[in-house]
């Protein structure tokens, strides 16, 4: 089909009916220029939801602890021991001979 065919049954599609009627300019012919078809797109979009649960367990332990101190407590103490000897140990200064007489504690 040829662009000039395209266009007289575009006038027909277009005006239809009204082509046919008896008007005062019967020598005027309109001519129709048709557009490039407009292409739109209507987008519908759809949410869907997932729910991931992820679970966790929590386990709260109670420590009790008993601590046991062992003491050991070490004591000191002084004790003063005095000992007398006593000797005879003669009359020479210069050569004493000492004899042991008594041993007691005071």
């Amino acid at each position: 089909m040829s662009n000039r065919e395209w266009n007289r049954n575009a006038d027909d599609f277009i005006l239809g009916s009204r082509r046919n009627q008896n008007s005062c300019n019967e020598n005027n012919h309109a001519e129709t220029k048709v557009s490039p078809t407009k292409n739109l797109v209507n987008t519908t979009t759809n949410v869907r939801t997932i729910r991931r649960v992820h679970p966790t367990h929590i386990t709260n332990v109670n420590k009790n602890i008993t601590r046991i101190e062992n003491f050991y407590p070490v004591t000191q103490s002084v004790q003063n021991e005095n000992i007398v000897e006593e000797y005879d140990c003669g009359s020479n200064l210069k050569n004493p001979c000492c004899k042991l007489i008594k041993n007691f504690k005071r």
